[in-house]
């Protein structure tokens, strides 16, 4: 039996008041019913508020047979989910069939059984309410799916986001090295050892710069340097490590040849920063840039509450040292030769050899190169129109010929009088024709400042 807080509602369709009566004698007690002598005034019924729940629908009826009035029923929205069961004495196979096609859900046969009829109501209502609760399931289902397709479309967008925000601190490129998805995966003492080219980037002059600015002034300006340098070191596939003041230190896992494309790339970045400040009335800038290529350690060091990258290697500082350099030998690209021979074509970029020297803090020396390939162009031509009389001048000086030595360095000079390397060279060659050569000596200078 159907369980209902109310009646559920019948609509009988007969032609004949005594099936009417029946019916309505049958059902009465279980459902509330209502009649219709024709088709026509059933079609109205049935889209009267309430709806009837179910239909007995006679098919043989004057005017509009039961047939027509079921397609009426099932070709409007508003009444198709209603079931329709066909009562008639018409008990042959053929018009079961036409009446199951039209969309009737069961059949009743004339004369009517009590018992039949009620079951056969009772079920078809308990179906159909069943249907409708599904229904109405699927539709708080599907509406709480949106929500939900909603809501992990917002967390995605969310976690995105954090992800892009925590990449400003700790790179992407950072967190894949030590085999991570995301900086949510991370932990601390997280470590990985890969061979990489360091490198450190300052602004020449930073102190003085400063000095002339506001502290506004002051941000605006580093801002807008690293927004040109940065992008240059990610089309080389490096990526920033940390920003320090004024200077920059990047990573390169690649071959170092990305590494000094970009040192090179950098000063060509610069120039044309200097344009934009030479119109706004600013002096140029420049920088000065040292890459070294080693083994490192990157990794997660902190404690729980205060996490963070690093790289923690010998070879950091000796990067830094030899970035260091650039301002004594008036270069804007040192480098190992560590970096310099592992390039695929060390001639692709023009350099010159600078010095072996002991910087402070290490024991063994390093040699150092320079890569004047991003030089000004007025310097970079003089420094290759005299590098055959600097390299002729290095030869003999580490052969202890400091006489000989000393007349190449005054030939490169001539031509390039500001050719720091060169007047540091002649000035060595002095002392040492004057106060003698150690007799442990070997050419490696051991430098006291940073």
């Amino acid at each position: 039996m159907v369980e209902s807080a109310k009646k559920p509602k019948v609509l009988i369709v007969d032609d004949t008041p005594e099936n009417i009566q029946v019916l309505m004698g049958t059902l009465k007690d279980q459902y509330a019913i209502v009649a219709a002598i024709n088709g026509e005034k059933a079609l109205k019924m049935a889209v009267a508020d309430p709806q009837p729940d179910l239909i007995l629908l006679d098919i043989m009826m004057p005017g509009m047979d039961g047939f027509e009035v079921c397609r009426r029923l099932k070709a409007d929205a508003a009444t198709r989910d209603i079931p329709v069961i066909f009562l008639s004495a018409l008990d042959d196979t053929g018009n079961k069939v036409k009446g199951f096609s039209v969309g009737a859900v069961d059949y009743i046969s004339k004369p009517f059984q009590p018992e039949e009829v009620r079951v056969r109501v009772n079920t078809h209502l308990t179906m159909n309410f069943l249907k409708q609760d599904l229904a109405e399931k699927n539709k708080e289902l599907q509406a709480y799916s949106v929500h939900l397709e909603e809501r992990v479309r917002e967390r995605t967008a969310e976690l995105a986001s954090l992800n892009r925000m925590y990449e400003r601190f700790v790179p992407r490129e950072f967190i894949h090295l030590l085999e991570k998805k995301s900086i949510l995966d991370i932990h601390l003492g997280d470590q990985v050892s890969q061979k990489m080219t360091v490198m450190f980037a300052d602004i020449r002059g930073w102190t003085t710069l400063l000095e002339k600015m506001t502290p506004q002034q002051a941000f605006n300006f580093i801002n807008a340097y690293l927004r040109r340098v940065t992008p240059v070191i990610k089309e080389c596939n490096g990526f920033i490590d940390q920003y320090y003041g004024d200077g920059v230190m990047a990573l390169f896992p690649g071959p170092p040849d990305d590494a000094v494309k970009a040192a090179v790339s950098m000063q060509t970045a610069v120039a044309e920063y200097n344009k934009a400040r030479a119109q706004d009335g600013h002096d140029a800038i420049g920088i000065g840039v040292g890459l070294h290529r080693a083994d490192l350690m990157l990794g997660i060091i902190g404690s729980e509450d205060r996490m963070q990258g690093a790289v923690v290697a010998d070879a950091v500082n000796l990067a830094a040292r030899i970035e260091g350099l650039n301002k004594m030998y008036g270069s804007y690209v040192s480098l190992s030769d560590e970096t310099l021979f592992s390039l695929k074509e060390p001639g692709k970029y023009r350099h010159r050899f600078i010095d072996k020297v002991r910087v402070k803090g290490r024991e063994d020396a390093v040699t150092v190169y320079e890569v004047f390939e991003g030089d000004p162009a007025a310097i970079a031509g003089l420094k290759e129109q005299t590098k055959p009389s600097f390299e002729s001048g290095l030869q003999l000086y580490y052969a202890k010929k400091f006489s000989e030595a000393s007349v190449h360095f005054n030939q490169v000079l001539e031509k390039n009088a500001g050719d720091l390397a060169a007047r540091i060279y002649l000035k060595r060659c002095a002392n040492y024709m004057v106060n003698g050569v150690p007799p442990d000596w070997t050419g490696v200078e051991t430098l006291l400042e940073k």
